[in-house]
């Protein structure tokens, strides 16, 4: 392609695109040196968010001074866009080094040891990347690592920036806090390096799944994957390591990215044989002076030691490293960090030296294991880290719900006010699905009980209701009852905590309303006081879902003209798969009520007549199901009949043929 002027620059070639802009190996006129450019993309150039964070991107990135993080040239404003130029580096990012498979285990200790250096230079001065993944890691020809993209980097004390919605962060690699909402320090950084360390040891993200639920759900409440298991190579003393840096608490993780990779070229280039000793542990309040390698104590893993659970004596977390300075010296305190020293709260080695008494107490401890197949203790394990979590699942706890105000595909309604109310929901993720229930205990809603499915990485529930009266504090539906409502709800988890989306209730024509909805976890709830998501059948997917996207819809009438439109069609499923409703986005929105095979629509209202006001207007449609199933549908056919009175002009009576052709996403 041609090279573009850019100011003192001559763009060249395009090599990368992202959410912030577009990165261009380009050239410095001035000083006759290739660089890469980074520049904000014209669509978003003038949204100030999007600013602000480029901006500072570059400002965080020039602030730090390691050899790990691409240097920065300059940056500003060129013809009203913002760009950044910088070092271009030749190589490959992660990523694209991983698609070819797992890394050799000392390899991998050096890669994660570089950037590691890199974040622990960014908290020192305050700054979390919270973007830790493969494909924001550059190697060049040498294994020289470079961490990129500080675009959503922020300093410890800064505003969030993100608006609602944005999806920032990549969900294969996020911290449980963040998905909880908790307050976030530097510590999600050596939660997304350790899931890094076992993609690079195991060639795949720690957990996987095909939809955003079931990935968050692992993230909350599965145990971190111990890649010896998939990779015999790979030392078992390492499944500590991923074990400590992934701990669901940020308290048990290590306390700084350079612990964690210390820990890693420790486990994985002196390892101390197979198969390895897992430590049992104690949790400590003091510092614990440590012994040689040699005299620690050791339990098989995989083993009834592994498993053994007992408070005072043993903890899922792994241990901290060998500090080669001292043993009691604290690592440097991290911007945004609880006060207190973080390693004192880890668990640590027990030495055989540290007297009779502790040894005779593990001998009794690791005698109580060897008796377990034969004398089971049925009472529950003792220890708060291994115990069942309150609340388990992506989407359970007490949550505050905040109603936005409804609208009308985006037209305000009159006297639809937001509104909060609280709710109170339990979840669970099985093999092949999740599931949740949610019930309103406090606050107006039109129905009060959903159960939500995850459906392609959203959650979504749809219900159905006869109201003869609507309950207090219920707005925007003045004239509209009694009559069969529709409720849908569809929601999705957000970087900040959050689960949000849209609440909609359709029903009689006319009579619908949307409203935002964002669902803030306020809480615990009492499992016992909600069913057990899991009892719920099996969702059927219905053949009515096909009928999605954005459609060109065309009426033709005998001696009439044919109109043409168009719109959008979204379609919602009762969990038994038997009954649906597709609801058309366009001016003066329609609801199509799947059942028996065959959609049907029915509108009884004001319609215009060209120059002579608006008449009564009566209209019955109905489309058959395709045959053969489409999804999606790409073609929709009906027929139908439209009656007009009240106008000598216009009144009259007469078939219609009704298609809707498929023209996006």
């Amino acid at each position: 392609m041609d090279e573009v002027e850019f100011g003192r620059y001559r763009l060249v070639e395009m090599i990368g695109e992202g959410g912030m802009g577009e990165v261009w190996r380009a050239r410095d006129t001035v000083i006759d040196r290739v660089v890469a450019i980074k520049v904000l993309t014209a669509k978003l150039s003038q949204d100030e968010d999007f600013q602000q964070r480029f901006r500072r991107e570059a400002h965080a990135a020039a602030r730090l001074e390691t050899p790990h993080v691409v240097p920065i040239y300059d940056y500003g404003e060129i013809d009203g866009r913002l760009f950044v130029s910088m070092r271009l580096i030749k190589g490959r990012d992660l990523a694209s080094v991983l698609s070819d498979g797992p890394l050799e285990p000392a390899r991998a200790a050096r890669i994660i040891g570089q950037v590691a250096e890199a974040l622990h230079a960014a908290h020192e001065i305050g700054l979390i990347h919270r973007d830790i993944k493969p494909s924001n890691i550059l190697l060049d020809d040498r294994d020289f690592a470079y961490l990129i993209d500080f675009g959503i980097a922020r300093g410890a004390d800064d505003t969030r920036l993100t608006k609602t919605g944005n999806t920032i962060g990549t969900f294969a690699y996020i911290a449980p806090e963040r998905l909880e909402g908790r307050a976030e320090d530097a510590r999600v950084d050596i939660y997304s390096l350790a899931c890094v360390l076992y993609e690079c040891l195991a060639g795949a993200p720690p957990f996987e799944g095909d939809t955003m639920a079931r990935l968050v759900a692992a993230h909350l409440t599965s145990p971190p994957p111990r890649p010896s298991i998939s990779r015999p190579e790979v030392p078992a003393q390492v499944d500590d390591v991923i074990a400590t840096g992934m701990a669901k608490d940020p308290d048990e993780r290590y306390a700084t990215t350079v612990e964690l990779a210390n820990a890693a070229t420790e486990a994985i280039t002196v390892p101390i044989g197979r198969p390895a000793p897992s430590p049992t542990r104690i949790p400590a309040t003091e510092p614990v002076h440590q012994a040689e390698h040699n005299d620690a104590l050791p339990s098989q893993p995989g083993s009834q030691q592994d498993a053994l659970r007992i408070s005072a004596f043993a903890s899922s977390s792994a241990p901290t490293q060998f500090d080669p300075t001292s043993g009691d010296t604290a690592p440097p305190k991290l911007s945004g960090a609880p006060s207190g020293d973080l390693r004192s709260r880890r668990r640590r080695w027990i030495a055989l030296a540290g007297g009779a008494a502790v040894i005779a107490t593990i001998i009794v401890v690791l005698t109580m294991v060897s008796t377990n197949d034969t004398q089971r203790d049925n009472r529950p394990p003792a220890s708060p880290t291994n115990a069942a979590r309150p609340n388990t699942g992506p989407f359970t706890g007490v949550y505050r719900a905040d109603f936005g105000p409804s609208a009308t595909d985006g037209n305000p309604d009159e006297g639809g006010t937001p509104s909060t109310g609280q709710w109170a929901v339990r979840s669970v993720c099985q093999s092949d699905r999740c599931v949740a229930i949610a019930t309103a205990t406090g606050g107006p809603t039109l129905q009060s009980v959903f159960v939500l499915d995850d459906v392609g990485g959203q959650w979504r529930g749809a219900s159905t209701a006869s109201v003869a009266s609507f309950p207090p504090g219920v707005t925007g539906f003045d004239g509209c009852i009694p009559g069969e409502y529709w409720t849908v709800i569809t929601l999705a988890p957000r970087p900040d905590g959050t689960v949000a989306g849209q609440y909609r209730a359709i029903g009689p024509p006319n009579c619908e309303t949307d409203r935002t909805i964002t669902f803030t976890r306020i809480g615990d709830v009492d499992l016992n006081s909600l069913p057990d998501p899991a009892s719920q059948p099996v969702r059927v997917a219905s053949p009515a879902a096909a009928w999605h996207g954005r459609y060109r819809g065309t009426t033709t009438s005998p001696k009439r003209t044919t109109v043409s439109w168009d719109t959008s069609v979204e379609t919602y499923c009762l969990r038994t798969g038997e009954r649906c409703v597709s609801y058309e986005h366009s001016d003066g929105s329609r609801h199509y009520f799947f059942a028996d095979g065959k959609w049907v629509y029915n509108s009884d209202s004001q319609a215009p007549c060209a120059g002579h006001g608006s008449f009564p207007t009566k209209t019955d449609w109905v489309f058959p199901l395709p045959q053969p199933s489409q999804d999606p549908i790409r073609l929709l056919t009906g027929h139908g009949h439209t009656q007009v009175t009240g106008s000598t002009t216009c009144a009259g009576s007469y078939d219609q043929e009704v298609k809707y052709e498929r023209t996006g996403d």
